[in-house]
């Protein structure tokens, strides 16, 4: 890094000249993806009224936010100026971010209640369009789930609910929604239709990651230790496919992953390496192709919307 450089923004930027300070840490943070720089741009970003900026600079490294209380606020107001409620509540409840828990949804419930005032209409056309999801593309329906994330939480848990139980949303996206709920940390009960089309009731204090189960580590272990020396192309390759299974499977991956290591496996062409009860490989090749069934139909969804040549 330019040293000279970096102290001529530095300067801008404690003297408050936002426009020159947000001008060359655009140009210092081109060159080197810090997060030091990342901080100072998105920063000088807000401060220079580019507010949608800002968030997706900060959005490209959160973690840069964690180090100190004063960079958590800054994040947070970042968030919050752009109403990415959502976001600002998961953020709020990080481990990490424990101690300032409380003054920091303060922050947020305050700035949701502003904005019920200051934009109540277009909440109520973001709200509509994400409760009626269903009535979209899947292009369309992934883009009023990240407008969503504009929701104050009551509103925003308000339409998640409903979906929880919608048979004609994609299965992907109902976990989708499932898992955000995890991240807020709520204390609640919600109902959620499965693959197996049945409804659920779930306490979402229960719920953890979609990579948290026993089943989904030890795959995920598995899957490294043994394939990711000799071929790591194949390793990314499954692991997306894995990934994409584990989210379809949220939050009961655990009850049906009952042989990780043969689930490994079979994904990678080498079925019955690894030995399993008959049930367990009855039961995995059932879920298997139930599973390759729904990425198709996905694939088929994203597919269809791409525009022709």
């Amino acid at each position: 890094m330019d040293s000279a450089q970096f102290q001529r923004a530095l300067t801008a930027f404690h003297q408050q000249r936002w426009s020159q300070a947000s001008a060359a840490f655009t140009t210092l943070y081109q060159a080197h993806q810090t997060a030091e720089l990342n901080r100072y741009l998105a920063t000088s970003l807000y401060h220079d009224q580019q507010f949608l900026a800002a968030e997706q600079i900060a959005a490209e490294d959160d973690q840069a936010y964690l180090s100190d209380q004063s960079w958590f606020f800054q994040r947070l107001t970042i968030a919050l100026k752009n109403q990415q409620f959502i976001f600002a509540r998961q953020w709020c409840v990080l481990p990490e971010t424990h101690a300032w828990e409380p003054a920091g949804l303060a922050q947020v419930a305050a700035a949701e209640e502003a904005s019920r005032q200051a934009l109540g209409a277009t909440q109520r056309v973001i709200a509509k369009q994400f409760y009626h999801l269903g009535d979209a593309d899947l292009a369309e329906q992934q883009r009023r789930i990240q407008r969503a994330h504009q929701l104050p939480l009551r509103e925003f848990l308000r339409g998640v609910q409903y979906l929880l139980v919608d048979p004609f949303l994609q299965p992907l996206l109902r976990a989708t929604l499932l898992e955000e709920l995890s991240r807020l940390k709520l204390t609640q009960t919600v109902r959620f239709q499965w693959l197996d089309d049945q409804i659920y009731t779930i306490d979402t204090t229960q719920l953890g990651s979609v990579t948290a189960s026993s089943a989904a580590q030890t795959a995920l272990t598995y899957l490294t230790t043994q394939f990711a020396q000799t071929d790591p192309g194949l390793v990314t390759n499954v692991r997306q496919t894995l990934n994409l299974q584990l989210m379809l499977l949220y939050p009961f991956a655990a009850k049906v992953i009952t042989a990780p290591e043969a689930w490994i496996d079979y994904l990678v062409g080498q079925a019955d390496q690894t030995t399993i009860t008959t049930e367990q490989a009855k039961q995995l090749k059932t879920w298997q192709k139930r599973l390759e069934k729904h990425l198709q139909d996905l694939f088929m969804a994203i597919n269809n919307e791409k525009p022709e040549n």
